[in-house]
């Protein structure tokens, strides 16, 4: 099983930074927790309109679908199914993106997130296999 930081509170800002920066460790932020830390403002301003902008893409991006349907089957289902399916899922991985690349800007910040259990951080245990 994975050793994990939680149980070692002496890891600092810079050791967290040090050691993801070099591959060391994991660091794992799920879905919804992301969406939580912007929605409710722990993040600066530029992340949350950033987020705001691309989640009413993807929301205007269904009913557009459906209404070119009446007018281009074809274009119509690609927006439907590959840019709204594509925009979705982009949208929530990007906001774990966007806590992950505040924490390793801000020391604060970090502390927060750890504090709140946003951040899951797992060491990288090396494989030592012997190769014949």
């Amino acid at each position: 099983m994975e050793e994990s930081i939680w149980e070692k509170p002496e890891v600092s800002h810079k050791n967290f930074v040090r050691l993801y920066r070099s591959k060391k460790i994991n660091a794992y932020i799920h879905r919804s927790n992301a969406l939580r830390v912007i929605s409710e403002g722990w993040l600066p301003k530029r992340y949350f309109w950033i987020h705001t902008i691309w989640s009413w893409i993807w929301f205007v991006s269904i009913p557009a679908g459906i209404i070119m349907l009446f007018f281009n089957v074809y274009i119509g289902l690609t927006i439907l199914f590959f840019i709204s399916l594509l925009v979705g899922m982009s949208v929530n991985r990007a906001a774990g993106g966007f806590v992950l690349k505040y924490a390793l800007e801000n020391e604060e910040f970090y502390k927060k997130i750890i504090q709140g259990k946003v951040l899951i951080i797992e060491y990288i245990k090396p494989i030592k296999e012997k190769i014949l």
